[in-house]
């Protein structure tokens, strides 16, 4: 017998496909929306009274950009965990999951930590779990192995089919994505002086490198036979006339193609950003030496004086 909680839309398990607009059911699980409303109350109960009735609040400034992008992540984790793509990710699309966690790593992610104020984070990273998290955690190497850990042991198909048989798991996956959003931007995107950002050069290479385990994982699913993930198999509906096979070959292309794109375009800003910096650094120095050279006093031949 069917538990009467998990055969609620809002939990999934057990809950039928939805078959209306656009195949969702329209709601919003309430745990996602408690979560969220109580994310925004805490970030602006510590902007604005807590910080205000502490002393020296006139040195922790909060600007109106910082909102909107905390806001925005806001909105994106909304949308990436609330319907309609919630329910297409649960019921019927791979690929639909595979955009989820892109939402999650990509976008909420770097929205977070844009909008987050420095000196918000600065008391958490001086603690030695908060020193741990924030500074040795995303270093080049730690980073690198534990996101591609993440991303490989997620899309194992055991791991991958748990998270669509159990909430309590998928919620778990969900909270692993957000740490490798963390890990893929933190290291260059840091603002507390406690954990710089890596230089440019090692802002590319690590990006990268983050280009190799969804590059491989991506390209597995691509090639793999049809059914890797035998949940969406097993669909009553197959919505907007999209086959299993299809489905899985878009989810691994999201994952090869796209990944990657957002990281190689990353790479791209980055180092355009690097050379025009240094190319200006060299027309500096440049017009310093020929500044130098205009104003250098001329040397006399010798002699030209004596009688």
């Amino acid at each position: 017998m069917v538990h009467p909680l998990h055969s609620a839309p809002f939990l999934h398990l057990g809950g039928p496909e939805p078959t209306g607009f656009l195949y969702t059911h329209w709601m919003i699980d309430p745990a996602v929306a408690v979560v969220i409303m109580v994310m925004t109350a805490v970030y602006f109960a510590v902007i604005g009274p807590l910080n205000r009735n502490r002393p020296g609040h006139e040195n922790r400034p909060v600007s109106n950009a910082q909102i909107r992008w905390f806001l925005l992540g806001q909105v994106l984790l909304l949308i990436s965990l609330g319907p309609p793509l919630d329910d297409w990710s649960y019921y019927f699309f791979s690929s639909a999951h595979m955009v989820q966690h892109l939402l999650l790593m990509f976008a909420v992610v770097p929205a977070w930590i844009k909008g987050t104020p420095s000196w918000v984070l600065q008391p958490v990273v001086r603690t030695t779990v908060g020193r741990f998290v924030f500074t040795v955690m995303p270093r080049v190497l730690p980073g690198f192995l534990l996101a591609s850990m993440i991303i490989v042991l997620w899309h194992f198909p055991p791991f991958y089919n748990l998270t669509l048989r159990n909430e309590f798991v998928h919620v778990l996956q969900h909270m692993f994505f957000v740490l490798t959003g963390f890990l893929f931007f933190w290291p260059v995107m840091s603002t507390v002086p406690e954990s710089p950002q890596l230089s440019p050069l090692m802002k590319c290479l690590y990006l990268f490198a983050q280009t190799l385990p969804s590059g491989i994982v991506g390209a597995s699913i691509v090639y793999a036979a049809p059914g890797l993930y035998p949940h969406y198999a097993d669909a009553i509906q197959r919505p907007f006339g999209l086959s299993v096979a299809e489905d899985q070959q878009i989810g691994g292309l999201i994952m090869w193609v796209g990944m990657n794109t957002v990281f190689l375009a990353m790479i791209t800003v980055i180092f355009l950003k690097y050379a025009s910096v240094e190319e200006e650094k060299d027309r500096e120095a440049m017009r310093s030496g020929a500044m130098r050279q205009r104003i250098a006093p001329v040397k006399e031949p010798a002699g030209a004086h004596t009688a």
